[in-house]
């Protein structure tokens, strides 16, 4: 297995505490493979422009984002 290391500032670290959270995980490697795993099927769906949309239920307002640079 390959090991890789890096550091981040406290709004990141603090956002993959948040994650470790939402995604019921306990470790950082855990919500980086998660995190990996959700924006390769974004990727996959993303429009020519390179963006999707997430449109969440319960009458929230739907999320374009872009994945380019």
């Amino acid at each position: 297995m390959a090991v890789t290391s890096f550091e981040v500032d406290e709004r990141t670290a603090a956002f993959i505490a948040q994650l470790r959270q939402t995604f019921g995980v306990n470790t950082n490697a855990a919500v980086i493979r998660k995190a990996l795993a959700l924006a390769s099927i974004a990727s996959q769906h993303a429009d020519d422009d390179h963006t999707i949309t997430i449109a969440p239920g319960g009458g929230k307002s739907a999320v374009k984002i872009s994945l380019a640079g």
